[in-house]
């Protein structure tokens, strides 16, 4: 009788188990709004531009570009990521303002929209390095972000030039 109970446990405790393991794969995939974690679509073409966040880490410290268009100029804007009594806080360091089309312009050139969902996993071997994330708002709302440790997508390093060059030659 003894061997029946230790049986029954085992299948008890197993079938739990498997319950719980289907629980949080549906769990997943309702968070993941049923995509299974496939990369959301490229965008072909962007036509319209909202705002945009750059957020680049390095071993000594982190900044952050923000773009923000409100209608047909666009204000770039360069902080410096300070940590202060255990938060983030952004010092403003440098701003411009260009045509929201130039801003239209490079992100197309650089095809951005086809870095939605890009994540540039950190290279083997690699000790040290630098880390991104993207968010953007496109095309009446669209959603664009990628990331990556030392890892970029084709022509990122195009974009960030560009910025740096509205930033401090014009």
């Amino acid at each position: 009788m003894k061997k029946n109970g230790k049986k029954t446990s085992i299948i008890i405790i197993s079938a739990v188990l498997l319950c719980g393991v289907i629980i949080a794969g549906a769990v997943f995939m309702f968070f993941n709004k049923g995509n299974g974690g496939e990369k959301p679509a490229a965008i072909n073409e962007i036509t319209e531009f909202e705002s945009l966040n750059l957020r680049i880490s390095g071993m000594r410290g982190s900044e952050e570009y923000e773009i923000i268009s409100s209608g047909e100029k666009s204000e770039i804007s360069y902080y410096q990521i300070k940590y202060i009594n255990g938060n983030d806080e952004r010092e403003l360091r440098k701003s411009a303002v260009c045509n929201t089309s130039e801003v239209i312009d490079i992100l197309n050139v650089c095809k951005a929209g086809k870095w939605n969902g890009f994540h540039g996993k950190h290279p083997k071997g690699v000790l040290d390095g630098r880390m991104f994330t993207l968010s953007a708002s496109v095309n009446g709302g669209v959603k664009l972000s990628a990331e990556g440790s030392e890892n970029f997508p084709k022509n990122y390093n195009t974009f960030e030039s560009w910025l740096s060059t509205k930033l401090y030659n014009e």
